[in-house]
């Protein structure tokens, strides 16, 4: 009886062994089939993407020297070309010198001109003999320099009046131009000959200062015309 019993159990447990119970055998797991994705959740976020800035290409340090033609170096002065302040003060005076130097002159000019007037009679005109013939040479009378004019009158003054011992028996007349072109003339006394004669040179001398006066009074109307439109463009 015993040895049937054991068999029984032998069998059973041959039997577990080979087919295992529902309670007992395991269950087998499912496989996970791994899919591929297009994220990775734990990945980081992804970087900013700076966009690619194309460098230059790179210069040679030492570019090769061009083959062309040589120049002539210009030579340039410091005077025309760099800046200098001084100049302008330094033409500014010697215009300055220059103005009052030309004043100067003018009121010395003016001052003989004064001076000639209260000197004597100032006549515009020419002595004639009666016969025509002018007393010495006419053109030394009416365009002649003053030195000339004063040798004439001093000749005419060594020369015997009309009417006395060893003197020619003339007459002689005193001529000259009016405004109008005319010409007049008046009968000279012999002893008027040498006065008149130094009112003539008067004049002439006369006509020089006043011609010296006129062109000393145009340069200073043009150089106070010329500053006067320099220092509206100064302003500007």
């Amino acid at each position: 009886m015993k040895k049937d019993l054991r068999r029984i159990e032998e069998t059973l447990l041959q039997l577990n062994k080979k087919v295992p119970t529902l309670s007992t055998a395991p269950t087998p797991e499912p496989e996970i089939v791994q899919r591929p994705v297009s994220f990775d959740l734990h990945s980081k976020p992804p970087k900013a993407i700076e966009p690619e800035i194309a460098s230059p290409p790179a210069i040679d340090s030492e570019p090769k020297p061009l083959n062309l033609p040589k120049l002539k170096t210009p030579n340039f002065t410091s005077h025309r070309n760099a800046a200098n302040p001084a100049l302008a003060s330094t033409l500014l005076l010697e215009m300055k010198t220059i103005a009052d130097n030309w004043q100067v002159e003018l009121n010395q000019t003016l001052r003989q001109i004064q001076d000639l007037y209260l000197e004597g009679p100032i006549v515009d005109g020419w002595l004639e003999s009666d016969s025509g013939h002018p007393l010495g040479d006419l053109s030394t009378l009416r365009h002649g320099e003053v030195d000339r004019l004063m040798s004439y009158i001093e000749e005419i003054c060594a020369t015997p009046i009309p009417g006395t011992k060893g003197a020619p028996k003339a007459g002689y007349r005193l001529c000259g131009i009016n405004a109008d072109g005319q010409r007049w003339s008046y009968p000279c006394p012999a002893e008027q000959i040498p006065s008149l004669s130094l009112a003539i040179a008067r004049y002439h001398k006369l006509r020089q200062l006043l011609d010296r006066k006129q062109h000393l009074e145009n340069r200073l109307t043009g150089l106070a015309e010329t500053l006067v439109g320099l220092h509206s463009k100064m302003k500007d």
